[in-house]
């Protein structure tokens, strides 16, 4: 019970940090998560919803819907690839790239303060932990078909 209850209150203290910028940007912590993936991400290569749907544990639909208002609000677009017009690559926007250093200092900003008094060792330890517990729940509902996400 214990481990559960710890990464909620983590969670929900990151939620509040993360608020105040994106309420100034106009949108949510969910929307403002996928917007920093997309921007960090696409420099590297091509963006489809299948992978934000990975990346964040969202079922279609939710992940549809949340880039459907990032679409609304004119930080993405979604851009029928040639070969098949089925796949829309998701890339973001002029105005997306304006509110992109205020997104990054604010997770960097928040990196830092959750990392405070934590040794390297410590990090890798958690992280690996967090890794194994992450691929326990994926496990599961693979096998019992998919009851979570978003």
């Amino acid at each position: 019970m214990e481990t559960g209850k710890m990464i909620n209150r983590i969670s929900n203290r990151l939620r509040r940090r993360s608020r105040q910028i994106q309420e100034a940007i106009g949108i949510s912590g969910a929307q403002g998560n996928i917007l920093d993936f997309i921007l960090v991400e696409s420099s590297r290569r091509s963006i489809y919803q299948k992978e934000i749907e990975k990346e964040f544990g969202l079922r279609p639909s939710t992940a549809t819907e949340a880039l459907k208002q990032l679409e609304e609000k004119g930080l993405i677009c979604r851009i029928p690839e040639e070969k098949d017009g089925r796949y829309k690559r998701i890339v973001f926007t002029e105005k997306a790239e304006e509110v992109r250093e205020a997104l990054r200092r604010e997770i960097e900003e928040s990196e830092a303060i959750l990392l405070q008094g934590i040794t390297p060792e410590e990090k890798k330890c958690f992280l690996e932990t967090a890794g194994k517990m992450l691929k326990n729940l994926d496990e599961r509902d693979d096998r019992h078909g998919k009851t979570a996400g978003i």
